[in-house]
């Protein structure tokens, strides 16, 4: 299996794509459904939860390449912070964070066949990124000890890997046949 897809480094289209008008609405689509799912998500304390708004970057990947899922992540982030209620004030540094995962999110599974192995591969993107960045922004926030906030994320996203591998793997398989049930549409009604 070949890590990154073949038109994941092509930035000058998936930039053309973004800034044309089907990019800029279904861009603003996945903000959309990363807001609504970030307010689904379970939280267990201040420093352990889980998020479902992964999907919509992942989604917005699959579908526009790294920049799209960047641009979403970013996006996405800023605006379910001031739309959602919060107890802690903004951090940037999440910010960087989801803009990072959509955008590696974009190099493997930007107009690619949805495969188990690709599912696993968004998991252990989103484990290894929770496991270190964000653990490092917790740090910083609260001042709470490194190692401890490490070993109850690594527990916490240890579980959390098979079910996001499984949530990516339903989820972009039915998102990618309602692009290809989209696409055979458009090309009856310009018969």
């Amino acid at each position: 299996m070949q890590l990154c897809s073949k038109q994941a480094f092509q930035f000058k289209e998936q930039l053309k794509s973004i800034h044309s008008v089907q990019g800029i609405c279904l861009g603003g689509l996945f903000v959309s459904l990363y807001v609504v799912l970030s307010l689904f998500n379970i939280r267990f304390s201040e420093i352990l939860e889980f998020r479902l708004a992964f999907l919509a970057l992942a989604a917005a990947a699959f579908y526009g390449g790294p920049l799209m899922g960047m641009t979403v992540g970013i996006a996405g982030d800023v605006i379910s912070y001031f739309v959602t209620a919060q107890t802690a004030p903004f951090f940037p540094g999440f910010t960087m964070t989801y803009a990072l995962m959509g955008f590696l999110f974009g190099l493997f599974l930007y107009r690619t066949k949805i495969t188990l192995g690709r599912a696993l591969v968004g998991g252990l993107t989103e484990f290894v990124i929770s496991c270190t960045l964000s653990t490092f922004w917790l740090h910083l926030m609260y001042g709470m000890e490194w190692q401890y906030l490490l070993t109850i994320r690594l527990v916490k996203n240890t579980i959390a890997l098979g079910v996001y591998t499984v949530l990516l793997y339903v989820f972009l398989n039915a998102f990618s046949r309602v692009l290809g049930a989209n696409k055979a549409s458009v090309k009856a009604i310009r018969s």
